[in-house]
């Protein structure tokens, strides 16, 4: 029970060595895109994806696929939609050769 607790990873922790100035946190910040033109450009092109993956996906794949992005299990998902397990498990199996396909098709352009 305490596994998570011995063996964590600082973020605060040098990177390379212990005389490092750099951290996990360091670079974790630097990630961060400050610039307005890249998030306006970022904020686009994440509805464009959106979007095309609602053209893609029938409204039981849509639902299931966004419970589970939200982190609900499969019980959770088939409880709330009224479904069995199996046709949750089934669905995102759909979901996962739909957007394979898409991406695939996607990197051709």
């Amino acid at each position: 029970k305490h596994i998570p607790l011995n063996s964590y990873v600082s973020l605060n922790k040098p990177i390379y060595d212990v005389e490092s100035d750099r951290t996990l946190m360091d670079i974790i910040a630097e990630a961060t895109v400050s610039d307005p033109e890249e998030l306006v450009i970022s904020q686009e092109e994440f509805h464009h994806i959106e979007s095309k993956i609602g053209e893609i996906l029938s409204d039981l794949e849509w639902e299931v696929l966004t419970a589970y992005l939200q982190g609900k299990s499969y019980q959770e998902i088939a409880d709330e939609l009224g479904r069995h397990v199996k046709s949750i498990d089934n669905a995102l199996q759909r979901v996962k050769r739909k957007l394979e396909h898409y991406l695939v098709e996607e990197q051709k352009y």
